[in-house]
């Protein structure tokens, strides 16, 4: 007896034209239904491995916030503990008169010292101190006058001090300052140190011929110019007022063109000054 299953065949048929026809979509909705699960579990994963970050940062944020309100109640006055009780010891026991007294011994001792720092420093006067401390003074030199100066050498004045205005030079043949005075007279007359002094310079200038300095101390020298020979005196030679020190010659190579004279000189301190208010009252050529 022969078998038949005309139905099954039918369906098998109707699947494989399904398949055929709509197989395409078959394939792509497997496809989605893939791409979504895998999206799905991802994203779970994801938010799992995350959720211990945010309670990190949660409690990290949680411990900011204790800290910022310590710092908080310190600026606002708040005292840590330790910091009040170091305070309480410290605080003197307002009740109790020893600590009164101890803080006022301090307090009077701290102003004590304050004001011998601030007390200003006096100086003894002159007549407070011992007799035996005190040195006499000694007796103030008064600077040579006119009267003190004698005449270096007998003649008249042939040319001025100059120093500011400018004088004609017949040797030179030009207008010059003159630091002195020229006193005329014949050549080999004895020339003197107008007052007592030392000796402090002997020289012999090929411009300036033979030269004598005295010194007369307070600052004062006298010098002596165109004199004749420089053999007469020697450094360090005390000298009186009066006394020769040479004669009058030719040696001023800048005054040759000039008559026999002496050039005469008056400085204090180095600086020249003019002779004639140290010498006494003569007559001006």
């Amino acid at each position: 007896m022969k078998k038949s299953f005309p139905e099954d065949n039918g369906t098998k048929k109707g699947v494989r034209e399904f398949l055929e026809k709509k197989g395409f979509y078959v394939v792509l909705l497997l496809c989605v239904v893939v791409v979504a699960a895998t999206a799905i579990f991802i994203t779970a994963r994801n938010a799992a491995y995350k959720q211990p970050d945010y309670e990190a940062r949660d409690l990290t944020n949680e411990q900011d916030d204790g800290l910022l309100s310590d710092d908080a109640g310190q600026l606002n006055g708040a005292e840590p503990e330790d910091t009040q009780a170091s305070v309480a010891a410290n605080k003197p026991n307002i009740g109790d008169p020893a600590s009164m007294t101890d803080t006022e011994g301090d307090n009077a001792a701290v102003i004590g010292d304050d004001a011998a720092k601030e007390a200003p420093k006096t100086e003894p006067k002159e007549e407070d101190l011992p007799q035996k401390n005190k040195e006499p003074k000694s007796k103030e030199k008064t600077p040579l006058k006119r009267q003190s100066f004698i005449m270096p050498v007998e003649g008249e004045i042939t040319l001025e001090y100059a120093m500011d205005k400018l004088v004609y030079s017949k040797t030179l043949e030009d207008w010059r300052a003159h630091p002195g005075v020229d006193i005329a007279s014949d050549r080999g007359m004895p020339v003197k140190a107008v007052a007592d002094g030392v000796v402090c310079e002997v020289s012999n200038d090929l411009y300036y011929g033979v030269i004598v300095v005295i010194d007369h101390e307070d600052g004062i020298k006298s010098l002596y110019r165109n004199l004749a020979a420089d053999d007469m005196v020697s450094v360090n030679q005390k000298i009186k007022q009066g006394e020769v020190i040479g004669s009058i010659g030719n040696t001023a190579m800048d005054e040759s063109s000039e008559q026999p004279h002496l050039h005469f000189e008056v400085l204090k301190d180095d600086i020249n000054n003019d002779p004639m208010e140290y010498l006494p009252q003569i007559a001006v050529e």
